[in-house]
């Protein structure tokens, strides 16, 4: 028996593809080497792929975006959490290619690798047309994060990256043992007002963007665009970013790590 959520979703689905009117794309697309022309194609595709969720017009109203548990993103505001430049600059075009493939680990939004890379060039094309902030001059040039070599794991570093885990509060929102479950966790909300789940960063699997220490590294570089989660870059050195990544990395492997303060 599919479960009453499952079904509901797919009838949802089927409904705003049909209350669209939309057509799916044909496959195999040909190359196409004007911008404008890819990003045409690629609304063929968002209006088939993209917006039962994300909507229409990119505003994250999609027939079935009430139904998600993670609502989509507005992708008119231009603001995106994974991203490999500076905190509160706009992603890179792989930045978006990378989230269309991968999709967002734990949340509503899927991975497209079925996809076939043109079409998801296209759909990046178009993808940046829904915000105005693209087209800024004032938002170039982008500075991407140079990720360094990073440290070896040591005793000795872990204990450094635990002082730097109560130094910098990470405890508040992710605890002291980082469960997700310190005293700021329930309080904390993105620009739009609605509930961050603060990520247990002992369960591997809740992790959105991360699948490995550098991963970490890049996010306190970065910080994560239109959430509490800030870039570390002003206030901690390369050094002490790849300590703490380490440290946070850690808490997963209790059994590896045991003498080390917060870890248990």
């Amino acid at each position: 028996m599919i479960p009453l959520t499952i079904r509901v979703v797919a009838l949802l689905l089927a409904g705003a593809f049909a209350l669209g009117g939309t057509t799916r794309p044909k496959n195999p697309v040909q190359v196409v080497e004007n911008e404008a022309d890819r990003a045409a194609r690629g609304k063929v595709y968002f209006e088939w792929s993209c917006s039962p969720c994300h909507g229409v017009g990119g505003k994250g109203d999609g027939p079935i975006a009430a139904n998600l548990r993670n609502l989509p993103r507005d992708l008119t505001l231009g603001v995106y959490k994974n991203r490999s430049t500076a905190s509160g600059q706009l992603p890179t075009d792989y930045d978006i290619y990378r989230t269309i493939t991968a999709g967002v680990h734990t949340s509503s939004m899927p991975p497209f690798a079925q996809l076939d890379p043109k079409v998801r060039w296209m759909l990046v094309a178009y993808v940046k047309t829904l915000s105005t902030r693209f087209s800024d001059s004032e938002e170039y040039p982008l500075d991407t994060v140079k990720l360094s070599k990073p440290l070896p794991v040591t005793p000795a570093g872990l204990a450094q990256g635990r002082k730097i885990y109560v130094a910098m509060k990470c405890y508040d929102c992710h605890g002291n043992f980082g469960r997700g479950d310190g005293p700021a966790a329930p309080t904390q909300h993105d620009d739009a007002g609605h509930y961050v789940v603060s990520t247990d960063l002992t369960n591997r699997s809740a992790y959105k963007f991360a699948s490995n220490v550098s991963d970490v590294y890049r996010i306190f570089s970065t910080g994560l665009n239109g959430v509490p989660m800030p870039s570390y870059t002003n206030s901690l050195s390369d050094d002490e970013r790849w300590h703490l990544a380490n440290y946070v990395w850690a808490l997963q492997n209790h059994e590896q790590y045991p003498a080390i303060g917060g870890i248990q």
